[in-house]
């Protein structure tokens, strides 16, 4: 005989749905009284089955008790155990069921918020009749009554996932997901997410429950002192529940699919990095296993351990993964506390800035008597801007330098390795560090085991012939997409496009990075949206038992709701731009629909570190924090976003008459447009790259970067006046993004659009080759602004020192005539062709700079540093390089027709070089010379004609057949037969 509890309830008159409401001391009355009547029944703790109760009922019942019975559960087991102490056994069967109906609680709501097809077939079973499924019923049966010996749970407190007890629960939560209508596979993927976080969930109970279930701590951990420890076995209650927070989040979906990313993490590999190992040693160096050497860096509390990749390599990931082994198994020797830099407020010192993102008193956690704790910095590159900018992270390094010389706890922190080019060398040898590697042939077989298991063999087969005949595991004439496959996000991103049909040897063709990055990134919109529908449809036959791998029209459906796809994207892209302009990665905001394949949105009403937090920076609680799911793939909406607004710029409209206008006209208007959209902070590369080749795609449809460069230019021109900033319009733009909880002032919001604009401009450049006059024309008196670049490259100084030169790459083939960039810093910038004739370059650092094929005709270059520059080709007639150091330099073919090197520091075959090609070495034939020009006007350089002027005054005119008509794009096809091969064949991938 069973105890039902529902039975229970509807014999004494109390409806589950009023319980909800109950308080704590309600329930424990009511279990109290349920105890009683087991008493009187002669009923054991074997006989409450509340979990197979709740598997007996529809999807549609079980949202509405679940919670209810869970906690009835949890009283009932502490009101027995207040009338004697549980047996192991009795504990564990009571603890096992109450963290089941946790974790398949949590497992319903995420599925909910993906809107999964299967939730709409079980949503037809609304009554709250039993599940009369034959399966199902005959695998609830072998769980009533409880049967479990002390043996049997020791082995479940041991094994988990993989013990006999919880195995026949997964069969019979199984068979309920495929009666309520998930496929079988599916509903295999969904209970094996739930086994990911059942230890956690099993924590919470036991730590809830210790007193009565003390037989049980030791098994998860509880109360066991660590070997350095001097703390006392209390439990403590926000600690524990942490750690299993830790835990329970693997059960969360990756990107929206079934599965998560435990189900298809492969461990990767890093080479070390040693400042002292010389660079040819380097080249040798072999890669280590990853999860070893930081398990390793535990035993060093002098140094901090970096771990460093480009994004989309597994940092984060890797993270989450082993913070959540540590939790479960090296605990209590190490508390893991992972803390999103994104997350943090800057405070007055350390533990203060660290703590803004944590969820309780961080500083009491890391006080002597407490275990040592490893904390897991994730995201250097993502640390919040300061107010001004300047230093943020290399005064944080210090900080928790200073931090680690404690030598009690363990910092790990992650990093983008670009963003350590602030730190001072001496500082980095303060730091281990390693750097993950693209997977190598041995990670790719076990990630396409893991794709076989999660999806099936047919598409793992499918995808790994694929890449194979593409040659994308060796040495492949598709260089950017064999990078890709060694890359997990990337890899996985690949293998959804080619499980849905959308990988195919057109996309292979594709040379350019940028242009195959957008092309990947539609077609997942595409795919993700059914929108839009380009080169017809597909047409893919969705067999029962494998349509929860596709994406389907169900599902698509459930995503739009009564929302137009296009709609949803335009909201994507707002939300995108609202997240890039708050240089956060984060906002507070309602949202309704977005996808969760590009967003992960947090309900900060159950969340009280997020509440916590905008309680402190004085923000108004929103109901929902949105950020991207990874910023790989919101750089494409944020690009997407970008590239619409500065169209925007280049639409036209009808006015009476039949002329043309600008739909945005006045020059006040473009200003302030401009602005908003870019005066955030620095547009990234990545972004940049992506909108122009978006925009690209655009000309077919009325777009010109003709116009958008005449646009730009004319605002390029203002702004270096002054004329934007002393009009009031930064100060209206810093209204918004102050909104957004992004700090940058005035003067912030002018140098990042500056900034910003001129790398437009130098991208428009090289789409159109319209000569881009960064200083005006010289000839042109009213235009020429001599010093309009290095005051641009000074102003941006108070984004980061070293903004502009960390930023621009290249100005190569631009016209710099009679610049004047004294004393500026350009080191490695690529200036190949640039035209840089009388340019005024003394004291310039132009450490190897690319130089080949640059005009330097008349550049005054006295003092520059040019050690390691390549001036093949240069053409240097007349040039003054007086004093100059020009050690290393490549002069190859480069006209020194009478440049002067005066004292210039050269080698001897430099030297004899330059005396071939008509160099002058005494500074009084060089003055002689120079003289002479001036006095015979057919010596003097020819004027520099602009043409640029025509456009300038008429730039309603340009590109408008091109704007309105597009250009022909070449179609090409190419066809492929493929060959079969399979992923466990005789044919390897390093074949």
């Amino acid at each position: 005989m069973n105890l039902s509890i529902r039975h229970w309830l509807a014999e004494h008159n109390i409806a589950i749905n009023g319980i909800s409401g109950f308080s704590a001391g309600q329930l424990a009355g009511m279990a109290y009284r349920i105890v009683r009547d087991m008493e009187v029944k002669s009923l054991i703790p074997f006989d409450i089955c509340t979990l197979v109760e709740i598997l007996e009922l529809p999807l549609t019942v079980v949202y509405q008790e679940i919670s209810v019975i869970s906690e009835l559960t949890a009283s009932l087991l502490r009101s027995l155990s207040q009338k004697k102490p549980l047996k192991r056994n009795e504990g564990t069967w009571l603890a096992f069921q109450i963290a089941y109906l946790q974790a398949l609680q949590t497992i319903l709501k995420q599925e909910s918020s993906l809107q999964r097809p299967w939730l709409n077939r079980a949503k037809i079973l609304s009554q709250a009749n039993l599940l009369e499924d034959p399966q199902l019923q005959g695998l609830l049966k072998t769980l009533t009554p409880g049967k479990l010996t002390d043996t049997q749970a020791e082995q479940a407190l041991f094994l988990l996932a993989d013990s006999l007890l919880v195995q026949q629960i997964n069969n019979a939560a199984i068979a309920w997901f495929m009666v309520n209508g998930a496929e079988e596979a599916e509903a295999k993927l969904i209970t094996q997410r739930l086994l990911n976080s059942f230890p956690g969930h099993l924590l919470v109970v036991v730590t809830e429950n210790a007193a009565a279930l003390a037989q049980l701590q030791k098994f998860v951990r509880l109360g066991i002192s660590s070997v350095n420890s001097t703390a006392s076995d209390k439990i403590d209650w926000q600690r524990e529940t942490y750690r299993a927070s830790l835990i329970k989040n693997l059960s969360t979906p990756l990107l929206a699919e079934c599965f998560t990313l435990k189900d298809i993490y492969v461990a990767q590999k890093g080479l070390i990095i040693e400042e002292s190992i010389a660079e040819q040693d380097k080249k040798t160096l072999t890669p280590v296993d990853l999860k070893t050497w930081i398990q390793q860096q535990l035993t060093d509390l002098e140094t901090i351990a970096v771990i460093e990749s480009e994004p989309g390599y597994g940092k984060t990931s890797f993270c989450q993964l082993w913070a959540a082994e540590v939790a479960e198994k090296l605990y209590p020797d190490w508390m893991p506390i992972v803390i999103r830099l994104r997350d943090i407020t800057y405070g007055k010192t350390l533990i203060e800035t660290l703590n803004s993102a944590f969820i309780v008193n961080l500083s009491t956690w890391l006080e002597q008597e407490n275990p040592r704790c490893l904390l897991l910095l994730d995201g250097l590159d993502e640390l919040p801007p300061s107010v001004g900018f300047i230093k943020s992270k290399a005064n944080f390094i210090q900080q928790l330098l200073n931090f680690q010389a404690q030598h009690r706890h363990k910092v790990v922190l992650t990093t983008q390795s670009n963003a350590l080019q602030e730190i001072e060398p001496e500082v980095l040898f303060l730091l281990k560090r390693i750097h993950i590697q693209p997977f190598d042939v041995e990670e790719l077989k076990q990630w396409f085991q893991q794709w076989t298991k999660l999806q099936s063999l047919p598409i793992a087969q499918n995808l790994f012939t694929f890449l194979k005949q593409a040659g994308l595991f060796g040495k492949s004439k598709f260089l950017e997409l064999s990078v890709f496959v060694r890359q997990p996000l990337m890899l996985h991103l690949l293998a959804i496009l080619h499980r849905e049909g959308l990988l195919d040897d057109e996309l292979l063709q594709l040379t350019s990075k940028a242009t195959l990055l957008l092309e990947i990134h539609h077609r997942l919109s595409c795919w993700l949206l059914g929108y839009p529908l380009s080169g017809g449809i597909k047409t893919m036959l969705l067999r029962w038992g494998f349509a929860h791998i596709h994406r389907t029209p169900e599902a698509i459906a459930n995503l739009l709701g009564d929302v137009h796809a296009e709609d949803l994207l335009q909201q994507m892209q707002a939300v995108s731009l609202k997240i890039l302009h708050s240089q956060r990665y984060q906002i507070n905001q309602e949202c309704h629909n977005l996808a969760g394949f590009y967003f992960k949105i947090s309900d900060l009403e159950s969340s009280r570190i997020r509440l916590w937090r905008s309680r402190r920076v004085g923000a108004k609680a929103q109901s929902n924090l949105v950020e991207f799911s990874h910023v790989k793939l919101g750089e494409y909406l944020c690009a997407k976003a970008v590239a619409d607004e500065l169209k925007l710029l280049t639409q036209y409209r009808n006015e009476d008459y039949g002329a043309l206008s600008f739909v945005l006209d006045s020059p006040d208007s473009v200003a302030q447009h401009i602005y908003n959209l870019l005066g955030y902070g620095i547009l990234s590369q990545e972004i940049e790259e992506l909108t122009i080749e978006g925009l690209r795609k655009e000309q077919k449809n009325r777009f010109s970067f003709e116009v958008l460069f005449q646009r730009l230019l004319s605002f390029w021109r203002g702004y270096c006046e002054g004329r934007w900033l002393d009009e009031g319009i930064a100060h209206k733009a810093l209204i918004n993004f102050h909104a957004l909880q992004n700090p940058v002032n005035v003067e912030q919001v002018n140098a990042a659009v500056g900034l910003n604009v001129f790398l437009l401009l130098c991208a428009c450049y090289r789409e159109t080759k319209i000569t881009f006059w960064p200083c005006g024309n010289p000839v042109n008196f009213t235009e020429f602004n001599p010093e309009a670049l290095s005051m641009l490259i000074a102003r941006t100084t108070v984004l980061h020192k070293t903004a502009f030169i960390t930023r621009i790459k290249s100005l190569a083939g631009i016209n710099l005539s009679g610049a004047s960039l004294l004393q500026v810093t350009l080191t490695q910038i690529n200036l190949e062709q640039t035209n840089l004739s009388n340019a005024q370059l003394m004291g310039a650092n132009l450490t190897n700079a690319n130089l080949q094929q640059a005009n330097l005709t008349g550049a005054h270059l006295q003092q520059a540093n040019l050690i390691g520059a390549n001036l093949q080709q240069a053409n240097l007639t007349g040039a003054n390089l007086q004093q100059a150091n020009l050690t290393g330099v490549n002069l190859n073919f480069a006209n020194l027709t009478n440049a002067c090197l005066f004292e210039a520091i050269l080698s001897e075959s430099n030297k004899k070089i330059a005396a071939d090609n008509g160099a002058l070495f005494a500074k009084e034939a060089f003055q002689k010379l120079k003289n002479l020009r001036w006095q015979q006007p057919s010596l003097n350089p020819k004027k520099i004609t602009s043409n640029t002027d025509s456009h300038w005054h008429h730039p309603a005119t340009i590109g408008l057949i091109e704007s309105c008509e597009g250009t022909i794009l070449p179609v090409d096809l190419y066809e492929n037969e493929a060959v079969d091969e399979t992923v466990f064949g005789n044919n390897s991938i390093g074949e």
